[in-house]
């Protein structure tokens, strides 16, 4: 892509709060299907075959939850971006390990919504949250003499924590998943709606 513009700051830009507001994933299927906007760097929508896309929403404390992005160049070939995201869950019951253990061995992707969206009703039938950022999606490159630029998935990392020892401890387990990708995450520009209870989102409606 051909440099042919700059880059501006607004005064949003410089009073843009820390945090997520909302973590939703799902695990990869072959039955799930991207359209990519690559002028805009963004994702037109996300579909499961034909039809929406569903998601689970997993919940944090408040100001535990972040998204990392780290950009290494890899000589002059290409540049990988290591997208990190954590949050802590409160809290060590069986249901919450066994929503965690849906997790291991899983090709991953995940939408983040930050704390700097202006979308005020959950409630709407169809939203579009404009602060987001998507992870383990990114753009094929296809290239048949460097295989290494596919689809890159996110993955669990860790899960870290326990019960603590004084009574003033936090209990609860502090969650890691990673993607390691060929480009720097996207916006999905497409609509979501929240389920009922908040614990589902849908894409694409």
């Amino acid at each position: 892509m051909a440099i042919i513009d700059g880059m501006s700051i607004s005064c949003g830009d410089l009073q843009a709060v820390g945090g997520t507001r909302l973590i939703a994933i799902r695990e990869w299927s072959n039955l799930v299907t991207v359209a990519f906007d690559d002028p805009t760097h963004g994702i037109n929508s996300m579909l499961y075959s034909g039809g929406t896309l569903n998601w689970g929403v997993f919940e944090s404390r408040i100001e535990s939850s972040s998204l990392t992005v780290s950009g290494t160049s890899e000589g002059k070939e290409f540049t990988t971006y290591e997208c990190t995201l954590s949050w802590f869950v409160p809290g060590m019951t069986a249901s919450q390990f066994l929503r965690l253990h849906e997790f291991d061995g899983k090709c991953l992707m995940a939408l983040v919504i930050d704390n700097n969206d202006a979308t005020t009703s959950d409630s709407a039938a169809a939203l579009t949250y404009a602060s987001n950022k998507v992870i383990g999606v990114s753009n094929t490159l296809p290239n048949d003499d460097k295989p290494s630029k596919t689809q890159q998935y996110a993955r669990l990392v860790s899960v870290e924590g326990g019960t603590g020892g004084a009574f003033s401890d936090e209990i609860g387990v502090t969650v890691t998943i990673a993607s390691t990708q060929l480009e720097i995450p996207r916006k999905y520009e497409g609509t979501i709606v929240l389920g009922a209870l908040g614990t589902t989102l849908t894409t694409d409606v």
